[in-house]
């Protein structure tokens, strides 16, 4: 068993007409394609279980949906197309190369949630359907959030200088020097049997992809596990469920512990298309506690 940590570089068209004023009149509109970024670089590293490395990887991917490279792309990654004409190989030849790295029962990784789902959306453009070797996975920054006690979600950076990892700051950006980055986290954190209740067994169906309109989302409460953090029953909530900021939110009191507790809902789509929750459910002080049902009290209407 092993594990393998991916990081990926994207060309995509943020912001493009910033740097090519009549980009869409000249090479037309591309929301057809159902697809924001393109894969211009992978970055592989893979460790045995004890963290050993075992073999690395770094492939350039010719583009061949975009016709520019965005210049904020090259600004953060240094890639540019001279490197890509030189070095870059087909979608497929880069894939199929990363494939070759994994045995039976190795486990894909990556720093967040969003490289796999590219890689996922990628393969489907290109049709490639080889992706059997796509069992396990491991969400490295939701684990590592966890082990080092932070609530909100860490930065690949912030882990680093929280652990005291050196970086050099000009191989930031780069998807070999990511992953290996992202490796000297996990190897600080690692912890082979805690490690066991953050696999996921089936990619297609992990909350993973944003959903932007929340507005429009309302959340069904008989999905919800609503579990308090402290003994695990049952929170019996005080408030309706709603929509604050970038998550949904309520506040109630565990029925058996009594403690009080926020809970907090994060809506995702899985690769299938379905919605998905993510449930972050915190124990309060009295004083903070009181303070969130207000906050959702005064919110906007109910979803």
């Amino acid at each position: 068993m092993g594990y393998i940590i991916i990081d990926l570089e994207f060309n995509n068209l943020k912001n493009i007409t910033n740097y090519y004023k009549d980009f869409f009149e000249v090479h037309g509109n591309f929301d057809s394609l159902n697809l924001e970024n393109e894969i211009i670089e992978i970055g592989a590293v893979k460790v045995d279980k004890y963290m050993k490395p075992i073999s690395e990887l770094r492939e350039y991917v010719k583009p061949t949906i975009f016709p520019v490279i965005n210049p904020i792309v090259t600004e953060i990654t240094k890639i540019d197309m001279d490197i890509l004409n030189e070095k870059g190989i087909s979608f497929e030849e880069a894939m199929n190369k990363l494939k070759d790295m994994f045995e039976e029962g190795d486990v894909l990784c990556s720093w967040a949630k969003d490289d796999v789902v590219e890689l996922i959306i990628n393969s489907n453009h290109y049709d490639y359907k080889d992706l059997s070797w796509l069992n396990e996975y491991l969400d490295i920054q939701e684990y590592a959030t966890k082990i080092l006690a932070h609530k909100k979600s860490l930065g690949l950076k912030a882990a680093l200088d929280e652990l005291k990892i050196k970086v050099d700051e000009t191989t930031l950006h780069d998807a070999l020097y990511d992953a290996k980055y992202t490796v000297e986290v996990f190897r600080r954190v690692y912890n082979s049997r805690i490690i066991k209740n953050y696999l996921v067994n089936d990619i297609y169906n992990m909350p993973a992809i944003y959903v932007s309109n929340l507005e429009e989302v309302k959340i069904d409460e008989e999905q919800l596990m609503l579990k308090c953090p402290k003994c695990g029953k049952k929170v019996e909530l005080e408030t309706p469920i709603k929509l604050l900021n970038w998550r949904f939110a309520a506040a109630g009191t565990c029925t058996k512990c009594k403690s009080n507790v926020l809970c907090e809902v994060l809506v995702r789509k899985t690769l299938k298309g379905e919605e998905a929750y993510n449930e972050v459910n915190t124990i309060l002080k009295n004083d903070a506690y009181l303070n969130y049902i207000y906050k959702i009290e005064n919110s906007e209407e109910q979803r």
